[in-house]
């Protein structure tokens, strides 16, 4: 081997181990976290499962109105948390798997907003040259944790709006470069997030869905220091609560149109609806290492300097073809 290539190669590993354990997460950093341009909702988080699998939301893959699905490759961007076209690593999706829905399409339209979806990606996503070597996240998809009311949990992703968005009249998001952790705490429905429900039912109305909305198998989550705003978040974002992802945000309809509330409404994975769809894909959970979650969230209040570009407002609308270009 030639001198400059064994040299490239002792730098390249003193880098990533720091000169310890070869390939383990930094301690605080977010290992399980990725993202990925979607033709339905314009780009959307992922959460790894394992290192060759990730959770997502189901309107991120697919729409029960579409004629011809769109096969068009997925490719997920990972092992960095700053978003750039030049940064992360790239690992294509070989197969989805979603939740089987009735035939009925206003049924269906109310099913996929409250269903994840697994994307199986070609290989494992590789830890040589990684800015943060990745792995899975435990999935609590069966009760073993009960959640408690005030219970603080972290909603990640990288889409943000600021103070005042309303000063944007052309409806364009702020979408961040920097990943962002948005700490919330679970709080009462019928007080925090009453007007958000509402309008989310009244959505699902007028697409054609009749009969009661399963109440159980969401939560309301609130910022009570009202500067997380998380009016409008990254669809496929997880829910972390005491180390384990509980909850995403699944639902298009559930979301504010402007920041006029500090509230959010998320999908539980754990419920009745999705216990068999849990059951047959959890075979794919492999999380190889367990999250030290109290000295994450202590990392997640370093300054992080904000920057931030411009996504159009298709962000918030679902395309029914597809064929057309994000």
């Amino acid at each position: 081997m030639k001198p400059w290539i064994s040299l490239f190669l002792l730098v390249t590993y003193v880098a990533i181990t720091n000169g310890g354990a070869p390939f383990i997460p930094r301690e605080g950093s977010v290992q399980f976290l990725v993202y990925f341009l979607s033709r339905y909702r314009g780009m959307c988080v992922g959460t790894l499962v394992s290192r060759s699998a990730v959770l997502t939301a189901a309107v991120c893959v697919t729409h029960p109105l579409t004629v011809t699905k769109d096969t068009r490759p997925i490719n997920v961007i990972a092992t960095t948390s700053y978003r750039h076209p030049r940064r992360g690593i790239r690992v294509q999706v070989s197969k989805i798997v979603i939740p089987k829905w009735p035939n009925a399409s206003a049924n269906s339209g109310y099913l996929m907003q409250r269903s994840p979806a697994i994307l199986i990606l070609t290989r494992q996503v590789p830890d040589v040259l990684a800015e943060v070597p990745m792995r899975g996240i435990e999935v609590d998809f069966d009760g073993e944790d009960m959640l408690n009311l005030h219970e603080e949990c972290t909603l990640f992703g990288w889409h943000f709006f600021y103070k005042g968005d309303k000063i944007y009249p052309t409806k364009k998001f702020l979408l961040q470069k920097n990943m962002r952790a948005q700490f919330m705490n679970i709080a009462i429905k019928h007080i925090w997030c009453d007007t958000l429900a509402i309008k989310y039912e009244n959505a699902l109305t007028n697409l054609g869905f009749s009969g009661y909305t399963d109440k159980s198998a969401y939560m309301c989550m609130r910022d009570p220091d009202r500067i997380a705003q998380p009016c409008h978040g990254m669809y496929g974002a997880p829910v972390v609560c005491r180390g384990k992802i509980s909850a995403m945000l699944m639902a298009p309809d559930a979301q504010w149109t402007n920041c006029t509330g500090f509230t959010n409404i998320v999908h539980l994975l754990r419920n009745s609806f999705l216990q068999n769809f849990m059951n047959c894909v959890k075979g794919l959970f492999f999380p190889e290492i367990h999250t030290e979650w109290t000295q994450m969230k202590k990392s997640f209040y370093e300054d992080v300097k904000e920057e931030y570009d411009y996504l159009p407002e298709m962000y918030d609308k679902i395309k029914f073809s597809s064929t057309e270009d994000t």
